[in-house]
């Protein structure tokens, strides 16, 4: 009896424990078919269940409210349960890929941040920056493109890795910070073309943040993959691994490639010399997660290039050598009203050495006659802390980051003519940028269907150099004692989520922002530019560039059809260019001064289209235009591109996946015909082609892709000294996972 009356007992005190748990069904949202072995985690990676053969899983939703569920070949997807949650759909990455593109507009809500894959894992980080709609690249050769939003590139964009400052060390842009992540290596790309992340990044400038693969509380895996690529013998190896121990709570990840290629050839079979390179990139990665569920992780970049050849420049890259490290620490969200979410340490140094030792310098248009290596370096410390805080019943995220950046570079001036000596210029000497701000996140829901967010920042930024013997030049210059320049800077957003239905949401940005000129245009001495042609000086003296951008986007979505459209207006004031000296010009050096010359605007938009038609056909199309205006000087901004956009047809069989993709330009014939030497550039439209197969059950698969298949001869408008796109090219890659 005794034993009855304590089953009972026992039945009756576990059925609502045991209600609580439910049974959760995940789904491949393009074919409807159950996810196997998908990984159900917590927000600190720790795995807690894994999908049966039919895709279910059990969980306690009040135990784990917020869950992230990843598979092999699908988008990770972050999801909040309830006890009425019953499926969950995970969208197919399209050509198996890693990498995720996150398009943000405004961060809070899933209806405004919209994401789509890379189109094929085959494409380099240049080429898959390059097909985004509201970003181009600017070219110098075939590796190393600088990217650019909006028009916006360099000095008015932010451009980090996991939200790391990582300064160029070439003062003529050879070395863009994303050729230090390969795209094995990234996990997602933050691109927030509205600059509406004021408190996250410090500034109302756009962005982008490569956000790159850490290591996860996951079974022993591994990847390799191979590339060979015809007719400039590209071919590259990649190894990438992930383990952890039993507990789970230590976990290494590993990835390492390396590339080389050999001159590539144009449409027409015409071979364009100096445009090799060969790269070697690794990455360690080590998460601990402790008993309390706080965890730390450390990550190692390193990336060494050798031998790049830039035919659009006077020189070429000998080396490019970059080391990124960082500590973060992650913390468990406590129960109270201030909340320390992450601490993060970093540390990156570069270093770039060119020469024109290959080059006919006693023949060439600018500096003749003699050999000029050049030599470059930054150092970088940072610290970034952010949480969340409660104060009078409202909740606001809070974000502190603080950075410190030594610039170095020189040239040496080494004649042909042995009666004249030789020359040492220092380009930048001891140059200390230091930067610290606070940043502020709010959220108010008004209605139901309406969502207002409001950010803002406040930094501290000090510039200036530490040689005496540097800074007499722009005494002499501009006859005025150098000090160190320091500036308080505003930023601050606006905007709104209005969700009129289920299907149709509209956003609206308005961004104010404050910019100190960089270390470039305040203290760079005798670089060369390559887009006008003349030589520039910096002014230490600048005055503070302001701008006011706003935006409105809208985006209608079903299950599978998506239609986005954002239009958006940047007006700049005291825009800082290069002004003309005259005094000191001649026909063979020209210089300008960098100065503050008035107001300029920036007017464009993008249409995005993306449709299934079926679980085997689908649909992408994207068009951008930009009209970018010189206002002061009555003329337009220079490297503009045209109204371009590609279109891609996708098609999914079984085991085989084919696409079929366009991508055009029109002519661009609006050009700085004063302050630049660019020219008009004609339309083009190239068509190419991919054809991926699983084998052994998905253990094995193959890429092959060809592009320009008609082989154009033809170039981008942001091409620098019009060096023409490859011409036909066929890759084949293999990929095996065990």
């Amino acid at each position: 009896m005794k034993k009855l009356i304590y089953f009972i007992f026992l039945f009756i005190w576990a059925k609502p424990i045991l209600a609580q748990e439910v049974s959760i069904q995940v789904l491949d949202r393009s074919s409807l078919q159950p996810v196997v072995q998908a990984h159900v985690k917590t927000h600190s990676d720790k795995v807690i269940t894994v999908t049966d053969p039919e895709g279910y899983f059990t969980i306690n939703p009040k135990m784990h409210p917020h869950i992230t569920i990843s598979a092999v070949g699908f988008s990770s997807k972050e999801v909040h349960l309830d006890l009425k949650t019953e499926i969950i759909y995970l969208n197919p990455r399209v050509f198996h890929d890693k990498t995720e593109l996150m398009i943000v507009a405004n961060q809070e809500g899933e209806q405004n941040v919209h994401s789509y894959q890379q189109a094929a894992s085959t494409q380099s980080m240049d080429q898959f920056l390059d097909n985004i709609d509201g970003l181009s690249t600017n070219k110098r050769g075939a590796f190393a493109w600088e990217p650019v939003i909006r028009g916006q590139s360099d000095q008015r964009m932010n451009l980090t890795i996991d939200g790391m400052e990582v300064f160029k060390a070439c003062v003529d842009k050879m070395d863009p910070i994303t050729s230090y992540v390969e795209t094995n290596n990234l996990s997602k790309l933050h691109l927030d073309k509205s600059g509406t992340g004021v408190a996250e990044s410090g500034s109302g400038s756009s962005s982008v943040n490569l956000i790159t693969q850490r290591a996860e509380s996951s079974p022993l895996s591994m990847e390799v993959n191979s590339s060979y690529r015809y007719p400039d013998n590209y071919r590259t190896l990649s190894l990438t691994g992930n383990t952890s121990d039993r507990s789970q709570r230590n976990a290494v990840r590993f990835s390492g490639s390396y590339k080389k290629a050999d001159d590539f050839t144009a449409g027409d079979d015409q071979l364009i010399n100096n445009t090799q390179y060969e790269k070697l990139n690794l990455n360690l990665s080590y998460k601990h997660i402790f008993e309390s569920e706080h965890s730390i992780e450390a990550n190692y970049i390193t990336d060494k290039a050798y031998d790049i050849g830039y035919p659009a420049l006077l020189m070429d890259a000998t080396k490019a050598l970059a080391d990124i490290g960082q500590v973060q620490f992650n913390f468990a969200p406590p129960d109270q009203d201030f909340q320390l979410q992450k601490i993060q340490l970093y540390a990156n140094t570069v270093r770039h050495w060119m020469d024109d030792d290959d080059r006919d310098v006693a023949n060439r248009p600018v500096m003749r006659g003699m050999h000029m290596p050049m030599y470059g370096t930054t150092t970088t410390f940072g610290i970034r802390i952010n949480g969340k805080a409660e104060l009078l019943t409202h909740s606001f995220d809070w974000f502190l980051h603080s950075f410190s950046s030594e610039a170095y570079g020189d040239m040496l001036m080494q004649s042909l003519d042995p009666t004249i000596e030789d020359m040492f210029i220092y380009n930048l000497d001891d140059v200390n940028t230091r930067n610290v701000y606070i940043g502020l996140k709010h959220q108010f829901r008004l209605s139901e269907d309406v969502l207002f967010k409001a950010e803002e920042s406040i930094s501290f930024k000090t510039l200036g150099t530490g040689s005496e013997q540097y800074a007499s030049f722009f005494e002499g210059t501009y006859g005025r004692e150098v000090e160190t320049q320091q500036k308080l800077l505003l930023s601050g957003s606006l905007s709104t989520l209005w969700m009129l239905n289920e299907k149709l949401s509209l956003t609206g940005n308005l961004v104010y922002s404050e910019r100190m000129g960089n270390h470039m245009e305040l203290f760079g001495h005798y670089i060369y530019n390559y887009t006008d042609g003349y030589f520039y000086d910096g002014n230490p003296w600048l005055e503070t560039e302001r701008s006011l951008n706003a935006d409105i986007n809208s985006t209608w979505e079903t299950g599978d059809h998506s239609f986005t459209l954002s239009l958006f207006h940047k007006q700049y004031f005291n825009y800082i260019d290069g002004v003309l000296v005259e005094d000191v010009s001649d026909i063979d050096f020209q210089f300008k001064r960098y100065a503050n010359v008035g107001d300029a605007t920036i007017t464009g938009g993008e249409f995005r289209m993306l449709n299934s038609f079926s679980h085997m056909v689908s649909l992408e199309n994207r068009i951008s235009y930009l009209y970018a205006q010189n206002r002061t000087l009555n003329e337009p901004l220079p490297l503009i591109p045209p109204l371009k956009g590609n279109s891609m047809l996708h098609i999914h069989h079984r085991d085989n996946k084919w696409m079929a993709e366009v991508e055009w330009a029109a002519s661009q014939n609006r050009i700085a015909e004063r302050t630049s030497n660019e020219d008009k550039t004609d339309p083009y439209a190239i068509l190419n082609a991919t054809w991926e197969r699983n084998w052994m059950d998905g253990t094995l698969s193959s890429i092959l892709s060809a592009n320009n298949i008609l082989d154009d001869y033809y170039h981008t408008h942001n091409s620098i000294g019009n060096i023409p796109e490859a011409g036909r090219n066929v890759m084949l890659s293999l990929s095996y996972n065990f």
